[in-house]
């Protein structure tokens, strides 16, 4: 089913909330302004796939999402070479000492861009930053383990026991 809307209109939307002029996308993707001021404006229906696949690739989105076939506009898969992998992480995917399910599992998780961005404090930043990016880590994980507390009582013992290591870890700071 298909979303209200098209493609053109969410192109537009897209330049819009990234602050980027109709013009600088054609400069970037390698098309005419002009030609891409009629796809916005709806006066050519069809999209190549070569402007579709540069206006993807430009904003970080999927193709499904600019055709109105997906309300995520997220890619779900990428070319390894986009990742910015390490040598050591693309060997482990390749060997299998990743797991990429679970990789993948993490990736979708709805917690991920907050997680990297606390990560990013916790490696980049200053130690106060990083204290507070460690804790809110923690708190993003013991809240993990009272929804499994709810969800599946059975584990309480165990999950309360591991709340308690998880508190204990958290440090003071300013």
């Amino acid at each position: 089913m298909a979303l209200p809307g098209t493609p053109g209109q969410r192109i537009s939307d897209l330049c819009n909330g990234n602050h980027i002029t109709q013009k600088e996308l054609a400069e970037k993707i390698g098309v005419s302004a002009s030609q891409l001021s009629r796809i916005v404006s709806g006066e050519t229906r069809t999209v190549s796939s070569d402007i579709l696949i540069g206006v993807a690739k430009e904003f970080k989105v999927s193709t499904d999402y600019i055709l109105g076939l997906s309300t995520v506009s997220v890619r779900k898969s990428y070319d390894i070479s986009e990742l910015g992998l390490s040598e050591g992480a693309v060997r482990g995917l390749v060997t299998g000492a990743v797991d990429v399910q679970i990789l993948n599992r993490l990736l979708e998780h709805r917690n991920f861009p907050k997680l990297i961005d606390l990560i990013r404090i916790y490696f980049q930043d200053t130690a106060a930053k990083g204290i507070m990016a460690r804790n809110q880590l923690i708190e993003m994980a013991t809240a993990s383990l009272s929804d499994l507390m709810k969800e599946h009582p059975e584990h309480r013992a165990e999950a309360k026991q591991d709340l308690q290591l998880l508190n204990a870890q958290k440090m003071g700071g300013t």
